[in-house]
């Protein structure tokens, strides 16, 4: 088991981030790349199935995202404490590996390799890719990223992806052109259906997509003495969202309307099959804070190219490469202009287990069979307090 020990629970209090605790010694280290389970087979977890197992409400609180051009942007989430009332009192637990996944609520940062990969926390780098994605596509992101394959890697709380659904939701529908693909993977299925899902609905109920039915039970629930009011659509004040049947047809009938098909997935990165049809290629992969651990980098890096080299076009890595300059604003708005786009987020060094930006730089740009994989740039930095980057991968073509 491994402890970051410094995520945006720390942002949230004012604290930009926090070094690693000092008991995060070798013995840790060598347990979190060698005493490693099992991994899950990849499967696909229908939309169905994960909204039949929703609780009765959801607890949220406001997370406030910092952008590099100025201000900030403010989105849902779902509390913590919430889901763990969810497992407890619903009788909702299940074990894995000798594991409550109780236990994975009550220390969320710590991480089992194999068995809780840490999704159910909210990690720095996830928002220096919203930041990273605000610069490249501007306020007009719903409109940009229409007709495109989106998929996000480890997603844990999602707040990327989130960040683009609430653009969606916030667009008009009448001016869509084309469907938007969007695909979450975690490797716990107790993640997408405790802190994934929920924080996409709420994405959702932040959002004009909602009003509709904002409007039609706020009649309701005037005229039923029972009915628990909704909370304001704010997403800068905390509040709890009752999950009623007529909530969630209403965010279903809103994926139709705007056109978002989206899809989870669970499991190992190694068996997740983006060949199939309905999957890939996908024009923008995102990812962030999942190459801490190297037993498990080959595997990611893998998957990464197979999920994106497809949408690769011709001409060398170098002119591909050189059509960004880091910190050039125009250069990043560029990259929506791109074939495709892969963003990796990260800690330049993970304390404790080895993992980090140099290993995985190396695992792409050297040289296989007289050629490299790909090209890795680094497009935003974050240089106070623990060092982090978002990187972008130009591949060679398949």
């Amino acid at each position: 088991m491994f402890k970051f020990d410094f995520d945006v629970d720390d942002l949230d209090e004012g604290v930009e981030s926090v070094f690693p605790a000092e008991d995060v010694g070798s013995s840790r280290a060598t347990a979190a790349n060698e005493g490693d389970a099992a991994e899950d087979v990849s499967k696909e977890i229908s939309l169905a199935d994960l909204v039949s197992k929703l609780p009765p409400g959801i607890s949220f609180s406001p997370i406030s995202i910092p952008l590099g051009s100025g201000g900030g942007t403010m989105l849902s989430r779902r509390d913590l404490f919430d889901a763990r009332l969810q497992l407890i009192c619903l009788d909702d637990a299940g074990t894995k590996d000798g594991h409550s996944e109780v236990d994975f609520v009550d220390a969320p940062s710590d991480l089992v390799p194999g068995v809780y990969e840490g999704g159910l926390k909210t990690w720095e780098c996830s928002l220096d890719l919203v930041d990273c994605l605000h610069s490249i596509y501007g306020p007009d992101v719903a409109n940009k990223i229409r007709g495109k394959r989106v998929i996000e890697l480890g997603c844990g709380t999602a707040i990327p992806s989130i960040y683009l659904l609430h653009s969606i939701f916030s667009a008009d529908p009448g001016q869509s052109a084309g469907d938007v693909i969007v695909h979450l993977q975690d490797y716990n299925e107790l993640v997408l259906r405790l802190v994934t899902l929920p924080n996409v609905i709420l994405a959702w109920y932040m959002s004009p997509a909602s009003s509709a039915f904002r409007a039609s039970a706020g009649t309701e629930a005037e005229q039923a003495e029972d009915a628990e009011p909704l909370p304001p659509a704010d997403p800068t004040q905390p509040g709890e969202l009752p999950i009623t049947p007529a909530l969630t047809a209403a965010f279903l009938e809103s994926l139709r309307t705007y056109r978002v098909d989206l899809k989870f997935f669970s499991g190992s990165w190694a068996t997740l099959d983006v060949d199939k049809p309905g999957r890939g290629p996908y024009d923008i992969l995102l990812t962030s804070e999942t190459i801490y651990r190297t037993a498990s980098l080959q595997s990611l890096v893998d998957l990464v190219r197979r999920a994106t080299a497809g949408r690769a076009r011709g001409g060398s890595l170098d002119e591909a490469a050189s059509r960004l300059t880091l910190s050039d604003t125009d250069s990043l708005q560029r990259l929506a202009d791109e074939p495709y786009l892969c963003l990796v987020a990260a800690k330049l060094v993970y304390f404790g287990v080895g993992g980090g930006v140099n290993d995985f730089t190396e695992a792409i740009e050297r040289p296989k069979d007289g050629k490299r994989l790909g090209r890795v740039q680094t497009v935003l930095e974050r240089n106070r307090g623990v060092k982090r980057s978002v990187m972008r991968v130009v591949w060679e073509s398949l």
